[in-house]
């Protein structure tokens, strides 16, 4: 079956945001699309070294075909798995742009986290409400990643800003890298690492005298306590005296690591909550 050729004569004119990639919202039928090119904003030079960079970390290549093909893979994933994500547009060639350089994406004007957690004019009640129904849905991935041992399911760029508000449910988008080792202690050492950076982005957004409500409501209604504790072993005790090592470097030359929402002082904060309660 033939594709439905697109041509935008001035791309420029839909520009949405540029952050690595270029994302344009474009006509498309009879509303809109995002369009997001992978190519173009960062150096030939930039790509490589992020993908020595990244193989370093654990994570998946940083060359924009193969932040395309990893993106394009954790969606069926996700989607897979029972979780919502953008639907994209596979039947659609748009002229003038690379072949395997692009995806068109479904356009949902949709809240973002970092939107509807920082809003105070939102009553705290219900904030805290959708959080609570939220980290039953954190929770239950997390499982499947596991027991799956599926990197695939952990959001690498984890962040309010990649999760939207639907229909009394949640979407979640950005997958251009991933991590890659299957084994099972990696996988909960990745779950424990995606926490961290959610809550640091939280904590970001309603200040810390704020989030050490949210913060209980973690402990509270996350089921279960292993992931949770595992953010301190991750950060402060990991298992690879390397890895141990350059954490305790990181936390003592790195001006980001005496942040107050670092992630080093967000786990602190979470295993002090932690030890309280069992204690």
């Amino acid at each position: 079956m033939a594709k439905e050729k697109l041509k935008f004569h001035n791309l420029e004119q839909y520009l949405l945001l540029k952050n690595g990639n270029y994302l344009y919202r474009v006509p498309f039928r009879d509303g809109f699309a995002v369009l997001k090119v992978y190519y173009g904003s960062r150096s030939t030079l930039r790509y490589v070294t992020g993908t020595i960079s990244n193989y370093f970390q654990g994570q998946t290549s940083f060359m924009p075909q193969a932040r395309l093909a990893n993106e394009r893979k954790c969606l069926d994933i996700w989607r897979d798995a029972g979780f919502r994500v953008f639907k994209t547009y596979d039947d659609v060639e748009v002229s003038g742009l690379p072949e395997g350089g692009y995806l068109l994406f479904e356009y949902l004007p949709a809240l973002k986290f970092k939107d509807y957690f920082g809003d105070e004019s939102v009553p705290l009640d219900d904030r805290m409400a959708t959080y609570r129904r939220f980290l039953k849905e954190w929770h239950r991935r997390h499982e499947i990643a596991v027991t799956r041992r599926e990197p695939g399911l952990i959001h690498e760029n984890g962040d309010m800003k990649h999760i939207m508000i639907i229909d009394d449910g949640f979407l979640y988008f950005d997958f251009e890298m991933s991590f890659r080792s299957r084994r099972k202690t990696r996988v909960k050492e990745f779950v424990s690492r995606e926490i961290l950076a959610y809550l640091k982005s939280l904590r970001k957004i309603v200040g810390q005298d704020l989030f050490k409500s949210f913060l209980e409501e973690t402990i509270n209604h996350y089921p279960g306590t292993e992931y949770l504790l595992n953010t301190y072993t991750v950060m402060f005790a990991h298992p690879n005296p390397v890895m141990r090592m350059a954490r305790k470097l990181d936390r003592k030359t790195a001006p980001r690591a005496a942040k107050p929402h670092s992630k080093y002082n967000v786990s602190l904060q979470l295993k002090s909550l932690l030890d309280g309660r069992c204690g």
